[in-house]
């Protein structure tokens, strides 16, 4: 590798990480723009509805493929990460085949008429991505992040390709996700070249890793089953209650605020595998002091960029899907308020994950779930179009409570002190400005 490149790598790995999450959002947003250029709002409003019921295995995938993956097998030797790279697959595999099976057999039952096309497909469209990202998270284990882009880079083109070809011969929204099928199956194929892909399916299976994978799918379960559908019964009900209209300015408006919530897991991507590795050598104290040091970095980052966004984003959102979708940016402004209590939750799942005990943070989402679920219902009929989102705000602001007592119970950690942590850093990043002009 390049000296030059391996100097950026090592010195400034946001870059890397981010560069990965601008891939990734570059290749949905594309498709994004697409979908709601090419089809009509009812086609875009089925299309969110089928993509929230992929999202119900993201959790049990991250909890996996990610979470698991990278604490099984980070700082170990060579022959113990690729059982437990092999483990993973084995447990991904076996998770997708029971999802799918339950997916599919809705769809062919027929339970939900416009959905049940798309319903039918979904354990070959699930397993695809899973299997792509299974090579990603490799990387992301072994540091060589750098890769996981360049594998991007090759589906982000074959995307850009099929697209024309999907706009060439006006494909439906259905013969759509078969082309996302191959794209992801044909990268997957590219991807095993970067991987050592026959010592990992050689190598044995840990019995006792294995179980402690399930251990963790069966908590990633439990928060999609209850974040997934308290999260996306907006998206559900504004289709039952409403129109599917309005299930399209919805999703588009969740699509865009992932741009935000990006920002945090880019930092996540650094932040995970180092915690992992300080609780194994039992240097809590550091541990803790990295928590609030990062969380810190992530809120001094993302709160001037929401601002941002609020500002500018409605311009853009007309631009770019036309003024069919312009309403979608007052749904968005709220989610984006609600979203700067997101890291809060994620950095806390990240923290009791890498002590091995996940079951925290998935007790704090099915409490959120039942409460947005709740909440959902009955705004939704109170304030149609708006109540889709403000049950959202309500429960960030109930969660981000319980975690703050969380540690302040359990860790004897005050989480206000993020606020001396950021000025600290804001007056370092000030001095350093200051001191680079006087330099010159």
């Amino acid at each position: 590798m390049n000296r030059h490149i391996k100097n950026i790598i090592t010195k400034y790995p946001f870059v890397i990480t981010y560069s990965l999450t601008f891939s990734e959002l570059l290749f949905g947003y594309i498709l994004l723009l697409f979908i709601t250029r090419e089809y009509s709002t009812e086609d875009v409003g089925l299309w969110f509805l089928f993509f929230s019921i992929f999202n119900f295995s993201i959790n049990i995938r991250e909890g996996v493929v990610y979470v698991a993956l990278v604490k099984f097998s980070s700082g170990k030797n060579i022959i113990d990460a690729n059982q437990t790279y092999k483990t993973v697959l084995i447990a991904i595999i076996l998770i997708e085949l029971l999802i799918g099976i339950i997916i599919s057999s809705i769809g062919f039952i027929d339970l939900f008429p416009n959905l049940s096309s798309l319903l039918i497909v979904y354990p070959l469209f699930s397993l695809s991505i899973n299997l792509l990202k299974w090579v990603e998270n490799i990387h992301k284990s072994k540091k060589t992040i750098y890769i996981a882009v360049l594998i991007n880079s090759v589906t982000l083109t074959l995307l850009i390709i099929s697209l024309f070809f999907v706009h060439e011969y006006q494909l439906s929204i259905n013969e759509l996700v078969f082309c996302l099928i191959g794209i992801y199956l044909s990268s997957f194929c590219f991807s095993l070249f970067t991987i050592p892909f026959k010592k990992i399916i050689l190598s044995t299976i840990n019995k006792q890793t294995f179980s402690s994978i399930m251990l963790y799918a069966k908590q990633g379960f439990l928060k999609a089953l209850f974040g997934t559908i308290s999260s996306k019964m907006t998206l559900f009900l504004s289709a039952g209650i409403l129109s599917l209209e309005i299930t399209a300015l919805l999703g588009l408006a969740q699509r865009y605020l992932v741009i935000i919530l990006s920002i945090s897991n880019s930092i996540q991507l650094i932040f995970y595998p180092r915690i992992v590795k300080l609780f194994e050598k039992g240097s809590l104290d550091k541990l803790k002091e990295v928590f609030i040091d990062t969380l810190s970095q992530v809120y001094l980052i993302i709160t001037p960029i929401s601002i941002g966004f609020i500002i500018f984003i409605k311009p853009i959102i007309t631009f770019l899907h036309g003024n069919t979708y312009s309403d979608s940016f007052y749904l968005l402004i709220i989610l984006v308020i609600s979203s700067l209590f997101a890291p809060l939750g994620s950095f806390f799942a990240s923290y009791t994950n890498a002590k091995g005990k996940p079951q925290y943070s998935t007790n704090i989402v099915i409490f959120n779930s039942i409460l947005l679920i709740i909440t959902s219902i009955v705004f939704v009929e109170l304030y149609g179009e708006i109540g889709t989102v403000l049950p959202g705000l309500i429960t960030e602001l109930v969660g981000s409570v319980l975690i703050f007592i969380y540690f302040k119970r359990n860790e004897n950690l005050n989480l206000f002190s993020m606020i001396y942590s950021m000025k600290s850093q804001l007056k370092r990043v000030i001095d350093m400005v200051i001191n680079k002009r006087q330099t010159k």
